[in-house]
This record gives C-alpha cells, sequence and structure tokens, in this order.
C-alpha cells in the first residue's frame, strides 16, 4: 500500500498539472493522507497491541506524516520543501516516542541532516527570492526560525535515544546544535539583508563601520543569550560554544572594530565592553565554574 501510493502520487500529480490544476496540487497529498491514515485505523483495529508489528506501524504512520508535510511546498513556494522537511523531521520525533522503532529515529535523523545542509551549506538558498521593500520581515525570518524551532523540538523530543555510535554525540545534541547554528546564520543574513542594496542580499564585510559594528553587537548578543540557554538547561556544549563566540567577538572588537572609533566613541566602546565581560565573569563564575560543596563531615 505504501509503494503504491507512492507511485500514484506520482502519476496523479503529472495528471493534475497538466490538466491546469496546480492551484489546488496540494489536496492530491492531504487526500492520500487520509487514505494511509485510514488503513493505520484499521490495522490497529485488527491486530491485538501485544501482536502488533511496530515496523509496519512506523512505516504507514510515516507515510501519513510524510503525505501531509508534502503538501506544504507543493502548494507554497520552494523554500516550503526545506520547511517540509523539518517539520516532518520534528513529527517524525514525536511519533518515534509513540511507537518506538530504530527506523524512526534514522529518518528523523536524515531528514535534519538534509535541513541543514540546504540552509547552511547551499548557497542557492540566498537567491530563491529577490529582497523584499521591508527588511528583516523578509522569507529569510520565517523559514529559519521554524526549521530551528523544529530542530529544537526534534531535540526536546529525542533526549534519551537517538544514540549514534559509542563517543559520538548523541542525536538529540547535534538536533540543538543544528538549531543554534540556523538561528546564528538567520542573524548575520538579517544584517546583511538590513544593509544590502537592490535586489540581492550581499555580505559586505568592512564596507562600512556602522554595519561591522552591527555584527559585532549581534554576535555579542547571541554568544549572551547562548550562555544564558546552556546555563539554564545545563548543556556543556551550549556554554562552551558561547565563551568560544564571545571570545571570538571580544577579539574582533579590540582587534578591528576599535581602531576605526575616536574619542568619546571609543571610550564609551571600552566601558560598554567591560560591563558586559563582567556580567560574563560573574555569570561564569556563579553558575559554571562552581564547584560543588563539599561534604559535611561525619560528627
Amino acid at each position: 500500500a505504501v509503494i503504491s501510493s507512492a507511485v500514484f502520487f506520482l502519476f496523479a500529480r503529472h495528471s493534475l498539472m497538466a490538466g491546469g490544476f496546480e492551484n489546488i496540487i496540494g489536496v492530491l497529498p492531504v487526500a492520500q493522507a487520509g487514505l494511509m491514515g485510514f488503513l493505520l485505523w484499521r490495522l490497529l483495529k485488527l491486530e491485538p497491541p501485544e501482536e502488533r508489528a511496530l515496523g509496519r506501524l512506523a512505516m504507514i504512520a510515516g507515510t501519513v506524516l510524510a503525505f501531509i508535510t508534502v503538501a506544504i511546498p507543493l502548494q507554497m513556494e520552494k523554500e516550503w520543501i526545506t520547511v517540509g522537511w523539518a517539520l516532518l523531521a520534528a513529527a517524525l520525533a514525536w511519533l518515534g516516542r509513540k511507537i518506538p522503532h530504530r527506523g524512526l529515529v534514522l529518518w528523523t535523523g536524515g531528514l535534519l541532516v538534509a535541513v541543514f545542509l540546504r540552509l547552511a551549506l547551499n548557497p542557492a538558498v540566498l537567491d530563491y527570492h529577490p529582497r523584499s521593500s521591508i527588511p528583516v520581515l523578509n522569507w529569510y525570518l520565517y523559514t529559519y526560525l521554524i526549521s530551528a524551532a523544529a530542530f529544537f523540538v526534534a531535540a526536546r523530543l529525542l533526549r534519551g535515544r537517538g544514540q549514534i555510535a559509542d563517543g559520538i554525540p548523541g542525536l538529540s545534541a547535534l538536533a540543538s546544535a543544528g538549531g543554534a547554528v540556523l538561528l546564528f546564520l538567520l542573524l548575520n543574513i538579517e544584517i546583511a539583508d538590513y544593509y544590502s542594496v537592490g535586489s540581492d542580499l550581499t555580505f559586505n564585510f568592512g564596507a562600512g563601520l556602522a554595519q561591522d559594528l552591527t555584527y559585532t553587537i549581534g554576535w555579542g548578543l547571541f554568544a549572551f543569550g547562548l550562555l544564558i540557554a546552556g546555563i539554564v538547561w545545563s548543556t556543556k556544549p551550549g556554554r562552551l560554544a558561547a565563551i568560544l563566540l564571545l571570545s571570538g567577538t571580544v577579539a574582533k572588537c579590540f582587534l578591528y572594530d576599535m581602531s576605526r572609533l575616536d574619542g568619546l566613541y571609543r571610550v564609551g566602546s571600552f566601558v560598554g565592553l567591560a560591563v558586559c565581560l563582567t556580567l560574563v565573569a560573574l555569570l561564569l563564575q556563579k553558575f559554571v565554574l562552581r564547584s560543588s560543596p563539599l561534604p559535611h563531615p561525619p560528627e
């Protein structure tokens, strides 16, 4: 049933587009998801809980979710292909808690890798649409935000599962790291979009003092937020990444940005940087570098 539904989808999509029904093409996968959902319901009714084959249930339930998420990119713009994959990964991670099957975890991991490659290592993503007249409020915002949110949801649902191999971080930790990277990329893309001129998005590092300072401030705020998140959720890799990013930001500020400032602007920047570093040092001393209390000696 799963294989035939996939074959039918290919032929039916071609026929609907040839008939001029591109504007409602999303109805096709939604209808097929309904049919596969009915099949899943009948299967659950026919088989007692103790006799159910988890692999078969996982395949059919995953097919239902796949058809639902396929409807999103079919009906909307092409960046929604990536968004659909991210949402499907989060949905499969949720399904894996209901149907504990290794295949669902692997499927989730594969989708997360595909989404990360398309958004982080695919230069063509910057050319999907021309720049909008309104900076920041653009398609990059919802594409990267939704995908990053799906990464964090999947990481939460995969906690305690998804161990790839000994010595390699689990899928939950990798998903959290991927979501943080997507948010950092979004920050830089939005800054570049704000300062770009024309219909193309360009990264002009060193083009102006205001733009360079915006990158520095943005990186510092992101590192500070990442440090807070690492403290709240007790994640050592997150705290380490925040410290490394903050160190790089401080180095950029001292070695590059400060040299282009004069007079009171330089003094004010030094004071603000000193205040920020003091706050970070206090947080590190209180929550990160704090040693556990010594046990009381026996009386």
